[in-house]
């Protein structure tokens, strides 16, 4: 991850972003509120408790900004085997005696994942650049953020996504 992305959820997350609030409590600004409502804009308001910003649909843009970065990588991994090296330590048995040689090897294992067992999975994602949901999901009005399907094994991933404020979860859920 790059250093201002690290740099910007470690502020995030313990509200040091420059708000409007924040700006007033280091002397830097005179007003706390928020030029969208009028509230007093903290970085929990800005994420997630703005009306205003609500009924611009500011809040479905990040939502949807975070379900095009995951449904990418999701995309972009299925299928993948995923090698994980780790080391261990071998024992050797020679005339029936368990002998240790004293270093560890590396030995690669491979994790069994969710999409692991077949290649013809299709990532679709409710979003208007992304392939459309199957047939089956699509009959209704109330559509999962991301499905994951394959014909050959019959089966059906699906997954809902949330991006709330972290006082915030309850509400969201």
């Amino acid at each position: 991850m790059a250093p201002l992305r690290i740099s910007f959820l470690i502020r995030s997350v313990y509200d040091l972003l420059p708000s409007n609030a924040n700006l007033v409590r280091w002397g830097k600004k005179d007003d706390p509120t928020c030029p969208l409502c009028q509230g007093r804009q903290t970085t929990e308001h800005v994420l997630s408790s703005c009306k205003v910003a609500l009924s611009q649909g500011r809040y479905t843009w990040r939502h949807n900004r975070v379900l095009q970065e995951l449904a990418s990588v999701i995309s972009t991994a299925k299928g993948e085997i995923h090698p994980s090296s780790t080391s261990s330590t071998v024992f050797i048995t020679e005339d029936g005696v368990k002998k240790w040689h004293g270093r560890s090897i590396p030995i690669n294992t491979h994790r069994k994942g969710l999409l692991d067992g077949c290649d013809d999975w299709v990532v679709s994602a409710d979003l208007p650049e992304w392939e459309r949901h199957p047939d089956v999901i699509r009959k209704t009005a109330l559509r999962p953020d991301i499905v994951i399907h394959s014909a050959s094994t019959q089966q059906i991933i699906m997954l809902e996504l949330t991006v709330p404020y972290e006082s915030r979860m309850e509400e969201a859920q």
